[in-house]
């Protein structure tokens, strides 16, 4: 899981009170532009990054034959370093399992947004005190930086007592794409970068868009897709128990009763659910309310995601009515709890806080603007009197009227 993302001049980040610190389930709160949405672009910068993409693609947008294989980071590369600055970093802190083992792993990115996106510096580790990689490691000396044409010299951590072995990667790219085992480097370190690497890539992004949902899909798509455009071809590819539970969550928040989730299947092995009400009525894909299809299909992600996974979400709870929050809440906690994933999410819904249990709201991260205008953060379980929050009997109207601001 993430640990830990600290964001140097990055966006609406300066350089104090810039650590985000994360749990098994945290959503992060605070005003509009409070720099909830650039936390999470780091994230997606970051991904970007593993999957080997030229960083000013990552930031600018990737296209591929006509077609656009990764969106532009928003702001893209003007407006990814803090005001008048060039460079901004990014450092994180992981738990990956290697070998069976879990590591924790330590990675920092800097980058240089003037003129040609590049590498600044780049390292990563675990639980030692050579990093697996270092491109200021003291063996590079003096001719460290990026180099003319477009290099950069990186430092790889050897196998037993033998020295570091000194390479050149490209500028351009992380170098987590780009370092490989032979010679005298650390097989071991080399699987652990991977594991880090793999890690990144797999984050999920979920973006739950009703209006791609409604239609017949191909029946043998194994995968639900970032919108949840797949989820009558992912529904009908459940077992019995694991549809039994999404219908037992759906049916708690909609008004008519459910009896069953069906599925239509057409002679080109298309599939459209159906939801079929106690009462007779039978609803297709096309008819079912938009906000029973954001439910559903952040449902169908939650309670089907594999071990280790990393969810990251914009606003879960739109298109929830205020009563019903409170089945958001329980599936957050406890599906991140039983299945053993991080999910990552923004919301202005003080009501849903309101239903964490105290482990959960204790994770909340918070977020401002400081007197400088720069974002600001921190778990609320560490703000002064936070018991006062988790202990009182209204908690939703001290949320709601601006507390975790003020103690911010």
């Amino acid at each position: 899981m993430l640990n830990s993302l600290t964001l140097h001049n990055w966006k609406s980040f300066g350089t104090s009170r810039n650590r985000l610190q994360f749990g098994g389930l945290t959503l992060l709160v605070g005003p509009n532009a409070s720099g909830k949405s650039n936390a999470l672009d780091a994230l997606r910068f970051l991904q970007g990054s593993a999957l080997d993409f030229p960083l000013g693609d990552v930031l600018r947008g990737r296209w591929e034959g006509q077609r656009e294989i990764w969106p532009p980071i928003r702001g893209q590369v003007v407006e990814a370093a803090r005001g008048s600055e060039a460079v901004f970093a990014l450092e994180s802190d992981w738990r990956v399992c290697v070998d069976g083992h879990y590591w924790k792993c330590h990675h920092k990115l800097r980058v240089d947004t003037c003129g040609e996106v590049l590498v600044g510096s780049e390292s990563a580790g675990y639980g030692m005190s050579t990093p697996v990689f270092d491109t200021e490691a003291p063996s590079i000396g003096a001719s460290g930086g990026p180099q003319p044409g477009g290099s950069i010299k990186v430092a790889l951590r050897a196998k037993g007592s033998g020295k570091s072995e000194v390479r050149s990667c490209f500028a351009t790219r992380s170098l987590l794409g780009q370092i490989s085992d032979g010679g005298r480097v650390d097989p071991q370190g080399i699987r652990q970068i991977r594991a880090l690497q793999s890690k990144l890539r797999e984050v999920v992004f979920l973006d739950v868009q009703p209006a791609r949902m409604r239609e017949y899909k191909p029946e043998n798509i194994p995968s639900l897709g970032t919108s949840a455009e797949n989820i009558s071809p992912k529904l009908s590819g459940l077992s019995d128990e694991q549809l039994a539970s999404v219908l037992e969550w759906v049916g708690e928040l909609s008004a008519p009763e459910l009896e069953s989730i069906e599925f239509d299947r057409t002679q080109l092995r298309e599939v459209m659910f159906f939801l079929q009400e106690k009462r007779g009525g039978r609803i297709s894909a096309r008819s079912v309310s938009d906000g029973t299809l954001r439910y559903l299909g952040l449902v169908t992600a939650l309670t089907t995601a594999e071990k280790g996974s990393i969810i990251v979400l914009e606003e879960p709870d739109v298109g929830l009515h205020p009563a019903r929050i409170h089945l958001l809440a329980r599936l957050l906690e406890t599906t991140t709890a039983e299945r053993k994933i991080q999910v990552i999410a923004t919301t202005h819904s003080p009501i849903l806080l309101a239903h964490l249990g105290p482990a959960a709201l204790a994770d909340v991260v918070a977020m401002d603007r400081g007197p400088d205008g720069a974002t600001v953060c921190s778990r609320i379980g560490d703000l002064e009197h936070f018991s006062t929050l988790r202990d009182s009997k209204q908690l939703d109207h001290l949320i709601s009227t601006g507390w975790i601001e003020r103690a911010l």
